[in-house]
């Protein structure tokens, strides 16, 4: 069984390029979607036919590693899939993902073999991310396959470049795609694919090596959420969702949810320290659970942001 994971840190598109690669995979394939914080979302917003397992509140690589092992296992012996696609906590090391499979297949006894490192990069972000969490960030960078870059339009083309050249030195063995991948056509991205190397150890050769990393994201990172929002319309929505910027709350690094609007329209929101997106899903909703709001960061004010988006 092939192991396939779409890592990339918090906000940075994993679950975009999903709802773009997923349709192109042929044979059976499931998905397994870790959300950090304690409720989950991402499994929701997956839009093809997949059997999605949801595992949440906590990594796959520390606090969930036994649940994902007995996941793997459960989706093995219900689906005989062909791959299983990881889209791992957006706050876990690629090498703690990878390990966790290891784990998985020595424990369970699980013929799996990991294919494709594939990460998802905020170019807007990288540079903030590395001084702000340094080599717990770039491990994802480091041991990637395929480096695809989200936001360009948010940069000149001239430090596009300048970032592109930095991230090559963090990892020049990758394949960097340096264009909107959200524009290529199928078959495009799937050359893509093909031309970036698998990954060639058997994770279990070297999964002794740690264990349990020394700073694992429950340790660096706090998550809440909130289920009970008030109605916002776009505008509400969105200034509150620029006020997240402000110091009072703690530092945000991720908001995403489902809010209602009134007149029986949905909202969906992401947010990152560069973008804010606000989006109508009304018409796509099709039984998505509402008034579901997560948010992850480090020193939380917990009261001060339920206030923000509370009755």
């Amino acid at each position: 069984m092939e192991i396939q994971i779409v890592s990339g840190f918090l906000g940075a598109g994993k679950t975009t390029f999903l709802n773009k690669y997923l349709p192109l995979l042929d044979g059976n394939t499931v998905v397994i979607e870790n959300e950090f914080g304690d409720v989950g979302l991402d499994g929701e917003l997956i839009q093809e036919d997949f059997p999605v397992k949801e595992l949440y509140a906590g990594c796959i690589c520390c606090s969930l590693a036994l649940d994902f092992q007995k996941g793997i296992k459960e989706l093995a012996e219900q689906f005989h899939p062909d791959r299983i696609v990881i889209e791992p906590s957006g706050v876990g090391r690629l090498t703690d993902v990878v390990k966790a499979c290891g784990r998985a297949k020595e424990k369970e006894g699980i013929d799996l073999r990991i294919t494709k490192l594939i990460v998802i990069l905020d170019i807007t972000e990288f540079e903030d991310y590395i001084d702000g969490f340094g080599a717990f960030y770039l491990d994802q960078i480091q041991n990637a396959g395929l480096i695809l870059l989200s936001n360009l339009e948010q940069v000149s083309k001239e430090e596009k470049n300048r970032l592109i050249s930095e991230i090559r030195e963090v990892n020049p063995d990758a394949v960097i795609y340096e264009d909107d991948w959200r524009k290529m056509e199928g078959a495009a991205l799937l050359e893509l694919l093909d031309m970036s190397e698998d990954y060639e150890n058997d994770p279990e050769d070297d999964m002794e090596e740690i264990m349990m990393s020394p700073a694992s994201a429950d340790k660096i990172f706090s998550s809440m959420s909130i289920e009970n929002a008030r109605e916002m319309t776009a505008h509400e929505l969105e200034k509150a969702l620029y006020g997240l910027k402000d110091e009072k709350y703690g530092k945000v690094l991720r908001a995403k949810g489902i809010v209602k609007a009134g007149g029986g329209r949905v909202l969906h929101f992401d947010f990152t320290p560069s973008i804010v997106e606000v989006a109508d899903i009304s018409d796509t909703v099709k039984g998505t659970k509402v008034d579901k709001i997560i948010i992850i960061g480090c020193n939380l004010n917990e009261t001060a942001i339920w206030e923000l988006f509370s009755i």
